[in-house]
């Protein structure tokens, strides 16, 4: 059910919305109109649990919708080598009854080219995380551990440029604009800004490498940035990744990751991203039906009062036919922490599901 690496590092660095199965309901005049999305429900119980005054308890069983989506992709071939393209992508919560409206996701609309790449402006994921660290994505619910996930600095208020490939290489930039406006005159730095990412990807046979960089820029007192969409990395600024992924059989990859923060902010909330670096090994093999997966990650964390870690995830999944699959995963967070922080539990989190692409 995942793609092949090339077919993953292309969709990814290209800015592809990934799914499995796609009706075109629209070809008329040179224009295409196709409809995808995916319904994913579960089952979960564990986790890492708070435990200080007034704390709620969330490590009990619970149903989850597991990111369930659908929207709208079009394009136009305006020549030979331009197409114009456009996207349009809900997130519903399926397992609320009218309580959550529709969360808006992965909009945007651009031109793209052979020869010249692609731009586009919206709302999408952001570069370091399109090249670099999706690659890294296997888990259907939790336990994905970065500095650096789609929405960190992106998802709004963005422009990205991707060259073509070039012998296998192929560079992105991206910028997010940061409004002043909604600061309060003469008490900050109102001005309007631009956070910047950069990425750049090789593919040669079975080999891909990438390395990228976020600049994250911060919501601080001196600053009266206004965020469309997702703010910056609460663990700092300077976001730096870089990773190797290798198809060692048509049935096996296995990669390796490394991520690092720089201008770290003191915090002592667990709900705040809390790495400082890591590194990540990733495998996922194909038994045929469906697949195995597994990542390791040695984490040292940002946050005070809390060690390095070791996190891991463990999962499985078995296909009952092309668009529909169960899968089961189990995802340890390895919390150890001082009395400087609150109590906290950290028991495995189970997690099984049900999913169907269309």
């Amino acid at each position: 059910m995942k793609k092949t690496l090339l077919a993953t590092a292309i969709a990814g660095a290209l800015g592809v919305s990934a799914a499995a199965q796609a009706a075109t309901v629209y070809d008329q005049d040179g224009t295409q109109v196709d409809v995808y999305g995916r319904i994913n429900l579960g089952v979960t119980t564990g986790g890492v649990q708070e435990e200080g005054p007034g704390e709620l308890k969330t490590d009990g069983s619970e149903f989850v919708d597991v990111f369930s989506r659908f929207g709208f992709r079009a394009r136009h071939q305006v020549a030979p080598d331009l197409q114009a393209f456009m996207n349009m992508e809900l997130r519903p919560n399926l397992a609320r009854q009218n309580r959550d409206g529709l969360t808006v996701r992965n909009s945007f609309l651009g031109l793209r080219g052979d020869n010249w790449g692609m731009a586009r402006v919206g709302n999408f994921d952001g570069v370091l995380y399109q090249a670099v660290t999706s690659k890294f994505e296997i888990q259907e619910y939790e336990g994905f551990t970065s500095t650096s996930g789609g929405a960190v600095s992106s998802r709004g208020d963005s422009f990205q440029y991707s060259t073509p490939v070039l012998s296998g290489f192929q560079a992105h930039v991206q910028a997010k604009h940061l409004s002043g406006n909604g600061a309060e005159v003469g008490a900050q730095d109102n001005s309007s800004t631009l956070s910047w990412q950069a990425a750049v990807n090789y593919t040669w046979q079975d080999l891909y490498l990438a390395a990228g960089y976020n600049q994250s820029k911060q919501e601080r007192e001196d600053r009266g940035y206004s965020y469309a969409g997702p703010g910056a990395n609460p663990a700092g600024e300077d976001i730096w990744a870089a990773a190797a992924i290798y198809q060692f059989t048509p049935a096996f990859r296995a990669g390796i990751k490394y991520e690092e923060v720089t201008d770290l902010n003191e915090q002592d909330d667990l709900s705040a991203t809390d790495i400082e670096n890591l590194w990540t090994l990733m495998g996922v093999f194909d038994y045929g039906m469906g697949e195995i997966y597994a990542d390791y990650n040695r984490v040292r964390s940002a946050l005070e009062g809390v060690d390095s870690r070791n996190a891991w995830t463990l999962g499985a999944n078995y296909r009952f036919s092309r668009p529909m699959y169960v899968w089961a995963e189990i995802v340890e967070y390895d919390f150890d922490t001082s009395d400087s922080v609150e109590d906290v539990t950290d028991d495995l989190r189970f997690t099984v599901g049900l999913r169907y692409d269309f």
